[in-house]
């Protein structure tokens, strides 16, 4: 799994106070200003690979890791683990392990909802947000279906369809007009499947997550909002919820992107990405 054999990187696993092991994957100076880059639901960090390294140029730590239940972390299984809640608490367990002070917080799709939650709840361990491709704010079109297709009877049965033909309709769904997935992608995206907890683990989070909890209150705090405009997973009220409750958030639209940003509009995801990571440090 990446970035297996890539020097480029280095790779270590993080113990967390609530117990879970989690893998961490960095690059760039470790004394750089920290931008922590969170996969959405069902990612590992290979989600981020066409990123890590413009970020980690530009003179930032960049640093990702793969949430529990995804990648290589530890995957425990019960709805109770993947609640909004839940979920917040283990990103600041992971803050905490880190020792990052006030990173800026990077989230695509479900993580976007996530770092938008901690920061809400903790303003001054964030120093500024990336919301790419956000959901978890305004529903998810045909969520009522997955659900449906998906009840806790059947959760034993998961781990036999996680194939690689269910990863490529998947992705189908996710990509939009801009690029095409390749077989490397593929095997990225099933290589937790060999993980029997794996699917179940995703199952339990696409139950148990907060997929509708209104965008509220109001947020002071740099912020950067990207998505694709063929995106059928963030709904159309989501981004000006996103702008009214943050002042001053920019938003950068992608002509032709889908669900998955980062990989299809790469050099303008980095592009706006560091430039924005730049007026953030320079303030």
């Amino acid at each position: 799994m990446f970035p297996a054999k890539d020097p480029g990187y280095r790779v270590s696993f993080v113990r967390l106070a609530s117990g879970i092991r989690v893998r961490v994957v960095e690059r760039g100076n470790a004394d750089a200003p920290p931008v922590l880059m969170l996969p959405g639901w069902g990612s590992s960090v290979y989600i981020w690979r066409r990123n890590l390294p413009a970020v980690a140029d530009a003179g930032f730590r960049a640093i990702s890791v793969d949430l529990k239940g995804s990648g290589l972390s530890d995957k425990p299984l019960g709805e109770r683990e993947y609640t909004s809640e839940a979920l917040v608490a283990h990103l600041g367990d992971i803050l905490d392990a880190l020792e990052l002070e006030r990173p800026v917080l990077v989230g695509h799709s479900q993580s976007a909802s996530i770092a938008y939650r901690f920061a809400r709840k903790n303003p001054s361990r964030v120093a500024a947000l990336v919301l790419v491709s956000p959901v978890g704010h305004a529903g998810v079109k045909l969520l009522w279906l997955y659900k449906l297709l998906t009840p806790k009877a059947l959760r034993g049965l998961l781990p036999s369809l996680c194939t690689r033909t269910a990863i490529r309709i998947t992705l189908h769904r996710v990509y939009g007009k801009l690029r095409r997935f390749s077989e490397r992608d593929v095997l990225e995206f099933h290589s937790p499947c060999h993980f029997p907890e794996f699917p179940i683990a995703q199952r339990d989070s696409l139950h148990a997550f907060d997929w509708s909890e209104r965008v509220s209150g109001r947020l002071e705090i740099p912020a950067l909002i990207m998505h694709g405009t063929a995106d059928h997973l963030v709904r159309g009220d989501t981004i000006p919820d996103y702008l009214r409750a943050i002042p001053g958030a920019e938003a950068v639209e992608i002509r032709g992107a889908g669900h998955i940003v980062p990989e299809e509009a790469a050099e303008q995801v980095n592009a706006a990405l560091v430039a924005f990571l730049r007026r953030t440090r320079e303030k």
